[in-house]
């Protein structure tokens, strides 16, 4: 199994100071997970004021795997899509063992979707992965680590720093007086909505009847 992530799952997850959390979600070894090989850069750029922030990318670099090169073939199918979701899909098509895509980019699924409609490979191979959108990720994260927890990272730790605006959903789902059954219904609409908008695409899907929640906690 591989599990390729973008850059901007990444991203978010460092505000909030997840990443950990996140492999442990996966539920794989962490040398499945692959990166694109531009995100440290990328990252110290962004997170140049969140000194946390970037120790966690470092953690979680030291634990996950940087993708390989692709296929210029491959790659010239893409040239709609920016570099780095060119890298991702290029390595989907032409890896087997990759069966998850994990993407904070909805803008990137609508591209990848509408592609598949004349590229019976990349139809297929998105047939046989499943996608993590942001929202299943935090779902995820309730379910495993407790509302509590995810609650107070984002606003004891993304809400804090400068130039790091809070997703919208992530708002809208977890206002400061916020309940877990708030999280939950908000969370899940958007991703019915994506799988309603994006019927290609494979959507991972956290049960919400095992999501309860759980004290209160910065740690």
């Amino acid at each position: 199994m591989i599990i390729l992530s973008d850059t901007d799952v990444v991203h978010k997850l460092a505000c909030c100071e997840m990443l950990l959390e996140f492999l442990q979600y996966l539920k794989c070894p962490p040398n499945e997970v692959w990166v694109l090989p531009a995100l440290p850069h990328m990252l110290r750029r962004k997170l140049a004021r969140s000194p946390t922030g970037l120790k966690n990318v470092e953690d979680f670099m030291n634990r996950v795997r940087k993708i390989p090169a692709a296929r210029l073939e491959t790659l010239d199918r893409f040239t709609s899509l920016d570099v780095g979701e060119q890298q991702l899909l290029a390595i989907l098509c032409d890896d087997a063992r990759v069966d998850h895509l994990v993407t904070g980019d909805k803008r990137a699924l609508d591209k990848i979707a509408a592609l598949t409609y004349g590229d019976a490979q990349l139809l297929h191979r998105m047939n046989e992965t499943s996608v993590y959108c942001f929202e299943a990720i935090m779902l995820g994260l309730i379910q495993n680590r407790g509302f509590g927890i995810v609650q107070a990272r984002i606003h004891h730790k993304w809400t804090k720093l400068e130039g790091q605006p809070v997703d919208e959903v992530i708002s809208k789902a977890f206002p400061e007086t916020g309940t877990v059954e708030h999280a939950v219904n908000v969370l899940e609409e958007h991703l019915a909505q994506l799988k309603a908008r994006l019927p290609p695409l494979q959507f991972e899907t956290p049960l919400s009847k095992s999501l309860a929640p759980a004290p209160a906690s910065a740690h």
